[in-house]
């Protein structure tokens, strides 16, 4: 069983990015990862991210487009291993500022590693945010 699993997610969520260091730590990012740790981008149908090199790609790919990333915690709870947090994040992208509400779940291995991350999310509601039509949203 993990021992602050709850503390474990929260420098997880601080690791995007605070007023303090605006610049993700993508390093402690991954490395708070399991080797083999998934990282489910979105739920449902999203693609999964599997490895620390996949997920630092990732990463490095979505700086490219996105900043000023923020996770805004509003619930956490967990059960053993499993975190569940409900979170209204923000992230500028196209010079817009997005308010991203999601539900994400982690489950950790007994090292507080992760070994999944699961964003569940409407990508529609990010795409009117930034004034996509649906179609463009869903087809990446």
């Amino acid at each position: 069983m993990v021992k602050n699993a709850e503390a474990i997610v929260t420098q997880f969520c601080d690791a995007w990015g605070t007023d303090a260091a605006p610049v993700p730590n993508v390093d402690l990012i991954v490395e708070m990862f399991a080797e083999q740790g998934e990282w489910v981008l979105w739920v449902p149908g999203g693609p999964t991210i599997t490895g620390r090199a996949a997920i630092r790609a990732e990463i490095d790919r979505q700086l490219t487009f996105s900043s000023n990333m923020r996770c805004g915690t509003t619930r956490m709870t967990s059960s053993g291993s499993t975190v569940m947090t409900e979170r209204l994040d923000h992230f500028t992208m196209r010079g817009i500022r997005v308010a991203h509400a999601l539900v994400a779940v982690f489950d950790l291995d007994d090292t507080g590693k992760i070994l999944s991350w699961r964003e569940y999310f409407d990508t529609a509601d990010i795409g009117r945010q930034l004034g996509m039509a649906a179609e463009a949203v869903i087809d990446g």
